[in-house]
């Protein structure tokens, strides 16, 4: 069953839980508002999960993906001198 969570910087978020894991998703509910979208990327929920299992996080919207896909592009053109 899919669960909606915001994290603190307003992204939504989605994870996969297996039905009957109520502890699991209380501590959810308590530690994503905390972290930024950012630092679940980089793994903070899982360390602060790391004895829990759990199922995929997804990206809630297309336009979550589309800014990523902006930032990257963005971060490339950027970074590079010109001519390369």
């Amino acid at each position: 069953m899919m669960h909606k969570f915001v994290t603190h910087d307003g992204k939504k978020i989605s994870i996969d839980l297996d039905s009957g894991n109520d502890e699991l998703i209380k501590a959810l509910t308590d530690i994503i508002p905390r972290l930024s979208y950012d630092e679940i990327l980089d793994g903070e929920l899982e360390r602060r999960l790391k004895n829990t299992r759990f199922g995929s996080v997804k990206l809630s919207a297309a336009d979550d993906i589309k800014q990523l896909i902006f930032s990257l592009a963005m971060f490339n053109t950027i970074s590079k001198p010109p001519g390369f």
